[in-house]
């Protein structure tokens, strides 16, 4: 019997994978092919042979190191969740502050509870309840990016798009692009850039392959090429897209990674031909972009990024241009910087194979409720044995919702969840929501008036001086360099490399490329908000390193009780402490040290640098609040973009990621050892100080809207109405704050549309009241308003018209002078709007509806 025969009989009876018994074949016969032309048949099979055995020996060695690591990830994750489960014992045998309840945390008191589910929880993204000490995917993948970030920051300011983000740079970019490709006119700008990225990418590179990655090292790669568009390719005939690629490529570059040789004529054609089927059906099995994850083990799947080689910077962007997302060299850079960070991330926590380890997990799942299964001893009561019935249904619960938890977070930390199943529909709708953003996001950064508070009260409970973060923020607010400065220091700037995978503060999703995407982007740029935020969240971390500088001298017993605390939470114990003050602190200025996780890892100390920087990035986050995966697995679970249920769940968690966060850390943070006297008085300090913040923020809202403030007098129903809406409003819910003393809000929707979300706002208003409404009248032979409707829904709905700084002088010196021409209902409608506005709060207008300029200041003195 002949090899061939031998081995498709081992096809035939499911022993061998037909697909790797035909690529041996293939393999084979072009080993022969090339061998027989320099020898005769027989040594040239015995050359081929040679090649194949070496081949093979080094795939067994690789398979046997990628099934060593993930074993190896497979015994930590049980580690992981033994420790957990340990500690939330210890929590439970330990009494409440008070003399009763305990220690541990209220979601996890009772025993029935599962403590899989947030032992993987903290493994992926954060433990809310402040257990779990180690790394995390989520913020050692922030990590990484601000290394990047910090390496490349000069380029970063030069390269990232202008004017609010409208404007890109882009003739710097195809000149750093040029340099790339050795270009000689080049500037010396350029290639200044493009040999810092060299280093950026080989860095993130040698990284990717010490966590089990295999990619090749190839002086000729670049940079990443843009995604593939998946609606260009597939509308492009395969041969002229095999024609492009002959023609753009550089033949000799195009390499086969096993021998490291060109490939030959038919071998390019036919990955060339997998490119373009992989890239229509979805799945890059060797398309010049990552795969997505689950189609082939993470470790292996970038080096099939780098198939395609361009032959030059021309070549590249035509490429783009025709197959391409987006053509921005700059939006590539920054995007495979986050990708190969969240990779990195992943592959340190879960092994080369992550996947395996999901199922893994998944299968501990499986028996979850088994092990928290209770027996009643023999001779246990009827009553005993329902009690424990119930009991035993609780855990089987417990260990179910966890299951399907875990599956979204996962989802939601790779990636998997952000990828369009239906591309159009997920681009149509995210379009929808952007322009949402962009006409009605212009002045949150009013609402965004309470986050001073909320750092200041996150510094205090971590031990640092909380007006000092304060005045740090204010003086990083006059320098224009302030961002740039931060991320040399190594925060990530995400805010300022707008990277595509990087997720909105308020929309709680990608705010995706396009021109709706752009406008949203813009808008809040132009608010002020993007920079707020940022100089807020770099203050804070500036603060920190600067706090663990300054008790560099101090032993880790003498540390001020609240700062060793806040060390102590994420595993920076007395041993770690006297390591982390034996480094040199960075002085960028004198009399200014600052302790960088980078000086720690120029140190050596690799591991204590992670930490140390999951410290900064988690408390970042309580001091100024974003979205994390955590929040937007709860809000959409797995579904994802371009479904039904993906749109439709997005639509409805539009706005809700900021609360949602706040709850889920900060009111998790408050009970994270039950009846802890020290968190709980923190906690009803922390929430009088945003209910005071609130109270300010809500008052700004009301003079930026032509409005005296509204009544503060508690003895009054509309003082009263005041202070809850406040309290709404100091956790990020302001917007149902309307509902106090209106059945509608400020943006006219109704209560229902409102907790359905914007896009069902915008359907109420533009198909039930200006639409429905007015073909009702004319069916009933009344008088319509089609054009006063429109009008008004419009100027709702205009990119940029809430913008905080002049949205009142549009509406009076714009939308209500255009409602005088043409609608016969306005001056009645601004009479009632002004009724109301009395009617509801006692409130009166210093700018009233309908005149071009205020008749007077507002009025200050709040009166009952």
């Amino acid at each position: 019997m002949s090899v061939w025969a031998c081995l498709f009989g081992k096809v035939a009876a499911g022993r061998v994978d037909e697909r790797a018994a035909q690529d041996l074949r293939r393999w084979v016969s072009e080993k022969e092919a090339e061998f027989g032309q320099r020898y005769s048949q027989a040594e040239a099979l015995r050359k081929a042979a040679a090649e194949i055995a070496d081949a093979a020996a080094i795939t067994a060695a690789r398979k046997a190191d990628m099934a060593a690591r993930s074993l190896s990830a497979q015994i930590d994750v049980l580690g992981r969740l033994g420790q957990y489960e340990a500690a939330v014992k210890g929590l439970r045998d330990t009494a409440g502050d008070w003399g009763f309840g305990s220690k541990a945390p209220a979601a996890l008191s009772a025993d029935h509870k599962s403590l899989l589910w947030p032992a993987v929880r903290a493994m992926l993204a954060r433990d809310p309840h402040e257990i779990d000490a180690g790394l995390n995917v989520h913020y050692l993948a922030r990590e990484l990016r601000a290394q990047a970030h910090g390496a490349f920051a000069d380029q970063i300011e030069a390269l990232r798009p202008k004017m609010f983000g409208l404007k890109d740079e882009r003739v710097k970019e195809l000149d750093l692009l040029g340099a790339l490709f050795g270009r000689a006119d080049a500037s010396a700008e350029a290639r200044i850039a493009a040999d810092a990225w060299d280093k950026v990418a080989e860095q993130l590179r040698q990284q990717f392959n010490d966590a089990g990655g295999t990619i090749p090292l190839r002086k000729t790669w670049r940079l990443p090429n843009p995604t593939l568009d998946r609606v260009k390719v597939a509308s492009t005939p395969l041969e002229q897209w095999l024609s492009d690629m002959r023609a753009m490529n550089a033949r000799d570059d195009v390499l086969d990674f096993t021998t490291g040789k060109p490939l030959s004529d038919d071998e390019f054609d036919r990955v060339m031909r997998q490119i373009h089927a992989s890239a229509i059906s979805g799945w890059n099995d060797g398309a010049p972009t990552a795969a997505p994850r689950g189609m082939t083990m993470l470790a292996n799947s970038r080096s099939q990024a780098r198939v395609l080689s361009f032959k030059d910077d021309a070549a590249w962007v035509e490429f783009a241009q025709r197959y391409g997302e987006h053509d921005s060299p700059f939006a590539a850079m920054m995007d495979h910087v986050a990708g190969m960070a969240d990779d990195i991330a992943l592959m340190r926590l879960f092994g080369p194979n992550p996947e395996s380890v999901r199922r893994f997990i998944g299968d501990l799942f499986t028996r979850e409720a088994g092990r928290l299964t209770r027996t009643a001893p023999d001779g246990a009561t009827p009553q005993e044995i329902a009690a424990l019935v119930a009991r035993n249904d609780r855990a089987a619960s417990s260990a179910a919702t966890g299951r399907s938890r875990f599956d979204a977070l996962w989802d939601h930390t790779t990636g998997k969840a952000d990828i369009p199943v239906n591309t159009e529909m997920a681009r149509t709708m995210g379009n929808v929501r952007s322009v949402l953003v962009a006409s009605q996001m212009g002045s949150a950064i009013i609402s965004s008036l309470t986050d001073p508070m909320l750092a200041a009260m996150t510094a205090r409970f971590n031990g640092l001086p909380a007006m000092s973060v304060i005045s740090r923020a204010i003086g990083m607010a006059a320098d224009g360099t302030s961002e740039i400065k931060a991320a040399q220091m190594g925060l990530v700037a995400d805010t300022l490399a707008h990277s595509l995978q990087g997720h909105d503060r308020y929309m709680g999703e990608v705010i995706r490329s396009g021109v709706a995407g752009k406008l949203a982007s813009a808008v809040i740029r132009a608010s002020g908000l993007r920079r707020w935020t940022g100089l807020l969240r770099n203050a804070f971390g500036m603060e920190a390193m600067a706090q663990a500088a300054n008790y560099r001298g101090l032993a880790h017993d003498a540390l001020p009780d609240n700062y060793r605390a806040g060390l102590d939470r994420y595993g920076i114990g007395a041993a770690e402490w006297d390591v982390l003050r034996s480094v040199a602190p960075h002085e960028a200025e004198p009399g200014a040290a600052l302790l960088r996780p980078a000086d720690l890892r120029e140190a050596g100390y690799g591991e204590l640098a992670d930490r140390f920087s999951r410290y900064l990035n988690t408390e970042m986050d309580y001091a100024v609040i974003e979205g994390d995966p955590l929040t937007r697995s709860m809000l959409y679970g797995q579904n994802q973009p371009g479904t039904v249920m993906g749109e439709a769940r997005r639509a409805v968690g539009m706005y809700k990621s900021f609360p949602v966060t706040f709850i889920l850390l900060h009111f998790a943070r408050a009970t994270a050892r039950g009846w802890d006297g020290s968190r709980i008085n923190h906690s009803a300090i922390a929430f009088s100080a945003m209910w005071a913040m609130g109270l300010v923020a809500l008052q700004a809202k009301q003079i930026a809207n032509g409005k005296d403030p509204q009544s503060m007098d508690p003895s009054t129903g509309n003082g009263l109405r005041t202070y809850g809406a406040a309290m709404l409003q100091g956790g990020g819910l302001g917007i149902f704050g309307d509902f106090f003393g209106s059945d509608q809000t400020r943006y006219g929707n109704t209560f229902a549309a409102t907790l359905a979300g914007p896009v069902a706002g915008l359907g109420e208003a533009v198909v039930g009241d200006w639409l429905i409404k007015n073909l009702q009248l004319s069916a009933k032979g009344e008088q319509t308003h089609f054009a006063g409707d429109a009008l008004y829904t419009a100027a709702r709905y205009l990119p940029g018209s809430s913008l905080w700084y002049g949205r009142l002088a549009f509406q009076r010196g714009v939308v209500d002078q255009l409602a005088l021409m043409i609608d016969d209902r306005a001056p009645a409608r601004f009479a009632r709007v002004e009724q109301e506005a009395q009617k509801s709060f006692g409130q009166k207008f210093w700018w009233r509806p309908g005149q071009t300029q205020p008749s007077r200041a507002p009025d200050l003195g709040v009166s009952p």
